[in-house]
């Protein structure tokens, strides 16, 4: 059932996105971030650029990141924390060179956890050069 409601959400993102006008209605760009490297976020590889990331009204778990050139939507978990005042940002994961984004956090109480894919599974294990790299967090504070 998790599988169906994820796929539903897909569709309606996609096809809000082939109307310009609606999705401008239906999405509220929260915070700024510029991201100095390039990045995988999902299936996709993004460059280094500006980003404006939003979320779907009434599908929280999906999150639109759009730069100048290129963008994408993701799945996330939702995780409600005590506000505490802490910055937006964006939490990388870096392995030797590659950056894969984990993690963003909303101004006041919300986080956004993103699932961990085959790629960084890989590359955590060092399969490309057969040797483990080790992770380094990065975070990069975005703004309103």
């Amino acid at each position: 059932m998790k599988i169906y409601s994820r796929l539903v959400t897909a569709f309606a993102a996609v096809a809000a996105l082939t109307t310009a006008a609606p999705v401008q209605a239906q999405q509220d760009v929260r915070l700024f971030a510029n991201v100095p490297f390039e990045f995988a976020v999902g299936n996709s590889n993004l460059p280094r650029d500006t980003y404006r990331l939003s979320r779907m009204n009434g599908h929280p778990e999906v999150l639109l990141l759009r730069g100048d050139r290129t963008g994408t939507f993701v799945f996330a978990d939702e995780v409600r924390l005590p506000r505490d005042g802490a910055a937006p940002s964006l939490l990388f994961h870096r392995y030797g060179e590659q950056y894969f984004l984990r993690e963003v956090r909303w101004e006041g109480s919300a986080r956004l956890d993103l699932p961990e894919t085959k790629a960084e599974r890989d590359a955590a294990e060092g399969r490309a050069d057969h040797r483990a790299a080790r992770m380094e967090t990065v975070i990069i504070v975005a703004q309103r």
